[in-house]
């Protein structure tokens, strides 16, 4: 991810819609496995809105490769335990974590099953990871490249990849279905007009629609309870470690 990305994410990433409603959506998919007092790792855990989050389930192991983004955990998120590490190889023995939680970073590593793989290592018989991506090649847009995102997943070849690395999963869903139409009419013009496209190319600071798209997300959430959704801009896995292995 490029450096000022992370700044921008720290700016917003307690208010914006996005993390919110993602927030919202793993409490939602975890719950079954999220009680208090777990071991907990954040996979990827950018400038720590998420592990922060987390912490009201346990003590939470903050997990990126890059040193900007953990200079934002160590300043601003006292409460999380800051560990510099490639997810290719992560430093922990095996069976460590209750839950592990990664939040858009497997789909720029540039092993993507071996990263799913060290989730697996380090869960817990029991416990569960969850895993969200972006989707859909097609929607690939210039904000990829400010975050070095190497590929998009359908959400059988997400699933797919848990299961290869020995996990059981147990949940597979598109998300954020409402922002299929946007992202591919935007996707479409940058690659019609792609000197229109900004310098940054991020989607951070666009907040103008929070209003609209947080209650969309709400609604869509209360479908999730039920059912997939069978489109999206995410593609998300639930799995968990069998007791056995």
């Amino acid at each position: 991810m490029e450096p000022d990305e992370y700044a921008r994410i720290a700016a917003v990433e307690d208010q914006h819609w996005w993390y919110r409603s993602t927030r919202a959506l793993m409490a939602d998919l975890l719950a079954p496995w999220l009680a208090t007092d777990q071991t907990i790792l954040d996979a990827g855990c950018g400038p720590g809105g998420n592990g922060a989050w987390l912490t009201r389930h346990g003590g939470v192991v903050a997990v990126d490769e890059a040193a900007d983004a953990l200079r934002f955990v160590r300043s601003g998120r006292p409460d999380l335990a800051p560990v510099r590490a490639d997810l290719q190889a992560l430093p922990f023995p095996d069976r460590t974590f209750d839950v592990a939680v990664a939040i858009t970073v497997v789909y720029s590593v540039p092993d993507d099953a071996a990263a799913v793989a060290e989730l697996a290592r380090v869960l817990k018989p029991g416990g569960a990871a969850l895993v969200l991506e972006p989707a859909f090649p097609a929607l690939r847009r210039a904000h990829d490249k400010t975050v070095h995102g190497r590929r998009r997943y359908r959400r059988a070849e997400l699933a797919g990849v848990a299961s290869a690395a020995g996990l059981r999963v147990e949940r597979t869903t598109y998300a954020y279905s409402f922002l299929a139409l946007p992202a591919a009419v935007l996707a479409a013009a940058e690659r019609l007009h792609p000197r229109a496209v900004s310098a940054a190319g991020s989607d951070v600071e666009r907040r103008g629609l929070d209003s609209v798209f947080a209650p969309l997300a709400r609604l869509e959430r209360r479908a999730l309870r039920h059912a997939a959704v069978p489109f999206g801009t995410s593609a998300l896995v639930v799995a968990s470690r069998p007791r056995s292995g």
